[in-house]
């Protein structure tokens, strides 16, 4: 099926194919190619594409490039999933892949990104400003299946641990919710629009791939690009560094990793509000809960359920940790404004 379909949309042989998760590595006519889901959207997918060409103009190394379709199309269906296919460059040996840390390698991606000239071409709101309202829609989103959920008379073992956990998350999303409401009044829109840049829409220990062990995190997909204020990936690779304290017991490496960055790129008091206003917001409940009613795969639900039980068992754990980093980040005056919990 891949080998087909990888001749009669790209004219390509596949010599030899890995998997990895959700990526594909193919290796055909001398190069190296890359395949991986993307977004249903032909425009979205153009646009990671033009974000990865302005990094690689910049300097940004191991940006792959997107090959369309015999058809000029973006992307392909692959039973009923859009896939993407990209060409790894050929060089992977730079100076920064070698002697920068991951923190200044982050850093020195979003520098490059900062003047990205379609950013600031948007008509709507972009980059944190639009944080509070995305966040608002997926609250609402959220009671609505909690009432209809609580007025069933048939309930899963899910939905009685989902009528449970969420008024706990609500308040937590209110606090968020609020603190932007707060940032936007204290320090003014035009604040907020000050660390727009590409980025990504959840960066991770595994988002820069890894394709010659000699060379780690070399590879960035642009499958994973989106305009958006720098401190959601600072944020979401926190929220994944407790996570993973918690299930796997593994030590945090954020701080070395933040430490880094600063030392290219040092954050602002509205850089630094944002990231906690990010952290209130339980994104990672979100993301579960609604993964696990939006799919019909019962294998899928059950590999949801269980990441369910891992957050519900780490709430505490997760408080204590996005405390320790907002006394890191905050000074007293500011710390003062935080929902009680956590001040």
């Amino acid at each position: 099926m891949l080998e087909r379909s990888l001749f009669d949309h790209y004219r390509l042989y596949a010599e030899n194919v890995m998997h990895a998760f959700e990526l594909t590595v193919i290796e055909a006519g001398g190069e190296t190619y890359l395949l991986m889901p993307v977004p249903s959207d032909q425009d979205e997918v153009q646009r990671q594409s033009e974000m990865a060409q302005w990094l690689h103009s910049q300097g940004e190394e191991g940006v792959p490039e997107l090959v369309r379709t015999d058809h000029g199309r973006t992307f392909i269906d692959m039973d009923g999933t859009s896939m993407a296919l990209y060409r790894l460059p050929a060089v992977l040996h730079t100076r920064e892949s070698v002697n920068l840390s991951a923190g200044k390698k982050l850093a020195v991606f979003h520098q490059r990104g900062l003047y990205y000239p379609s950013g600031g071409n948007r008509k709507n709101v972009s980059g944190a400003q639009q944080w509070k309202g995305k966040w608002e829609k997926r609250l609402d989103q959220m009671e609505s299946w909690y009432t209809h959920i609580r007025n069933e008379r048939f309930k899963s073992p899910f939905d009685e641990s989902f009528l449970l956990t969420y008024p706990y998350f609500m308040g937590m999303s209110e606090n968020a919710i609020q603190l932007m409401n707060d940032i936007g009044i204290d320090d003014g829109t035009a604040a907020l629009e000050q660390g727009n840049t590409i980025c990504h829409r959840r960066f991770l220990e595994n988002t820069w791939l890894t394709v010659d062990q000699k060379y780690p995190s070399a590879i960035k997909v642009p499958g994973q690009f989106m305009y958006d204020h720098f401190s959601r990936d600072l944020t979401e690779r926190f929220r994944e560094d407790v996570r993973n304290a918690f299930a796997m017991q593994r030590h945090s490496d954020f701080y070395t990793l933040l430490a880094d960055y600063e030392q290219e790129r040092p954050l602002t008091a509205v850089d630094r509000k944002l990231m906690v206003a990010r952290l209130l917001f339980p994104l990672h409940y979100f993301d579960t809960v609604e993964n696990y009613y939006q799919t019909v795969d019962e294998q899928k639900k059950q590999t949801f359920a269980e990441e369910f039980i891992t957050i519900q068992n780490g709430s505490d754990f997760y408080e204590k940790r996005v405390a320790e980093l907002q006394h890191y980040l905050l000074d007293e005056r500011t710390r003062m404004r935080l929902p009680v919990w956590i001040g």
